[in-house]
């Protein structure tokens, strides 16, 4: 069903339309004049920014300006194998002594050799005479050694050649080289199909030449190697059955292989739409027939589009939601890279209708009083949720994603997994740990475990939520008594009250009696207002739990945000309040 999907994308998107070309970045255009005169090196791999948590974003290489590669016309897996007029620079000039790299550069130029003597173009011409240069001219090697060595190209990075005549223009660009490739590879393309296997293809349906392998590589794909990976591949004769070697197993004919495999790439390189979110090890790739719809969708999940958050969550109010392609399908593919294999993580299939519902409950549910108290927020992107469980972006664990987005795309619960990470972050992170993200998505976990709440306060009844309101009435007490301290309660406490608070909970009722003590006679008001709170929260207790599951946790964790924010909404008030009634002395 996947495939048959992407397969669909590829002809709907016309990705089809030339299949003796891909679209590939080739970042390093060597030049050369008549008689293959050697005219220097020139970069393209440009700059790309990388958004960074505080401050302006950084800059990286790029990997350089796409151009229509000729497809492989083999496995580019064999030792030897080149493409036609463009390929890596180990296998088209002297940079590597390898014996794999030797053999690629000797069929590289006899490629362009019969290419220039076939076409007679005059570009192609001057390509092939630099390229016997290079076999006798020892110093137009070292000069191009440094002039690579000048740009720092990366390993896996492409070159091609440009005639100084086109003015910019590569051999790639050229219409005579394009013309006569695409008559080489109808003929490569027949000859394969006709020497391999026949049968039906899983894709279309259609009888006819089955493709034993799906040369079309896909780049991109996180922990995935640089030169592409395959979604459909085999490489042990354990693997096959009933005869049938490589791919072939997998009965997908040449068209449709082409087909889903340059949709995928189309979705990561976002050709088509915006069309990926990659978080942690993972990239979701979108699609519909609709675009538009896609790109609202994917601007919810990524935070770019607070808006149309906005619009979601009050549709269910207002019984309006717009009707538009809402029966359409809407697609989520998500992958990973193993080396050399792409891995599917998960899949969805569902009405845009339907996903969007999931998606105005999943930022319902998310939504939670900001730590000062003094508004509602909801739209907390995909990558700042899976950030939440860990120390940084790289220690995500790779089920993370996955499970957060069928959380918000399928209305699926989330694992104690997840809970269990966030709470080991707020013991290690102490105050700082305590973001709405985080909050929100302990929340969202709780909320669909059935344990009821509201953005601002937990329902009565729960012990855990008291003891967590409790403990930051204590660490107001302290404050109120001593000020800011290097080691506060809360950095000393909080591990194990969150835990087992009749464990600590004695003492620190005994300490915040002597902190309210200390402040009746230098704040004689907030030590009355801290005296009510504990009142009040203890009539709600009988007996202090001395033991917290891992849902009272995430309870404890809530009732100690939940009071801490409104005590913070409750200063900014009275600061506000003192302002307003300065200036009326003032007057």
């Amino acid at each position: 069903m996947i495939l048959k999907r992407l397969y669909e994308l590829a002809e709907s998107a016309k990705l089809l339309d030339d299949p003796a070309f891909e679209a590939l970045p080739v970042p390093i255009i060597i030049k050369v004049g008549d008689g293959g005169k050697y005219l220097g090196l020139e970069d393209r791999h440009g700059l790309v920014e990388i958004p960074t948590k505080n401050g302006p974003p950084k800059t990286k290489p790029g990997r350089g300006k796409e151009l229509p590669v000729p497809k492989p016309h083999g496995n580019t897996a064999n030792a030897g194998f080149a493409r036609y007029f463009a390929d890596t620079l180990a296998r088209v000039l002297p940079v590597s002594d390898e014996k794999k790299s030797i053999a690629s550069r000797k069929t590289f130029w006899h490629q362009i050799n019969e290419a220039a003597t076939s076409t007679g173009d005059p570009a192609l011409q001057a390509v092939s005479d630099f390229g016997k240069m290079l076999t006798t001219n020892e110093q137009l090697v070292q000069q191009i050694r440094a002039d690579l060595g000048a740009i720092e190209p990366g390993p896996g990075d492409r070159c091609t050649f440009a005639w100084f005549a086109d003015e910019g223009l590569t051999i790639l660009d050229r219409e005579e080289i394009k013309t006569w490739w695409r008559k080489v590879y109808a003929r490569f393309d027949e000859s394969r199909q006709s020497e391999g296997p026949r049968g039906i293809c899983q894709i279309t349906g259609e009888f006819g030449p089955i493709a034993t392998v799906h040369v079309t590589k896909i780049s991109g794909i996180p922990g995935g190697i640089a030169s592409g990976v395959s979604l459909i591949s085999n490489d042990k004769q354990a693997f096959e059955s009933y005869g049938l070697e490589g791919a072939a197993n997998a009965a997908i004919g040449y068209r449709a292989a082409d087909g889903y495999t340059r949709s995928i790439q189309a979705l990561v390189q976002e050709k088509l739409h915006r069309s990926r979110i990659t978080s942690g090890g993972d990239i979701f790739l979108f699609w519909s027939r609709e675009a538009g719809e896609v790109d609202s969708l994917l601007g919810c999940l990524n935070g770019s589009n607070p808006e149309m958050i906005v619009k979601l969550l009050q549709s269910a109010q207002s019984g309006r939601e717009a009707k538009v392609a809402d029966d359409s399908a809407f697609y989520c593919l998500t992958l990973s890279g193993n080396a050399a294999r792409a891995v599917v993580r998960d899949y969805l299939e569902a009405p845009i209708s339907e996903v969007k519902e999931w998606l105005r409950r999943w930022f319902t549910d998310l939504r939670i009083i900001s730590p000062l108290g003094n508004e509602m927020t909801t739209a907390f992107p995909l990558w700042l949720l899976a950030l939440a469980t860990a120390v940084d972006s790289e220690d995500i664990a790779p089920t993370v994603p996955p499970q957060l987005l069928a959380g918000a795309l399928k209305g699926h619960n989330l694992g104690a997994s997840i809970l269990a990470a966030c709470l080991r972050r707020l013991h290690a992170e102490g105050i700082a740990g305590f973001t709405a993200a985080r909050i929100g998505l302990i929340k969202l976990i709780l909320l669909r475990k059935g344990i009821p709440m509201s953005e601002q306060k937990m329902s009565a009844g729960s012990p855990a939520y008291v003891c967590g309101r409790l403990m930051a009435v204590f660490e107001r007490a302290q404050w109120g008594a001593l000020g800011d301290v290097n080691a506060n309660v809360v950095d000393r406490f909080y591990g194990t009250a969150s835990t087992a608070p009749g464990l600590v909970y004695p003492r620190l009722f005994k300490s915040a009696q002597q902190h309210i003590s200390k402040m009746e006679s230098d704040r004689p008001g907030m030590a009355t207002n801290i005296k009510k709170d504990l009142e009040e929260l203890c009539s709600q207790v009988k007996d202090l739990p001395h033991l917290l599951k891992l849902d009272q946790q995430g309870e404890f964790a809530l009732g100690f945000y939940h009071q801490r924010a409104e005590y913070r909404r409750q200063g900014a008030e009275n600061k506000e309040r003192r302002a307003e009634q300065k200036v009326v002395e003032q007057l």
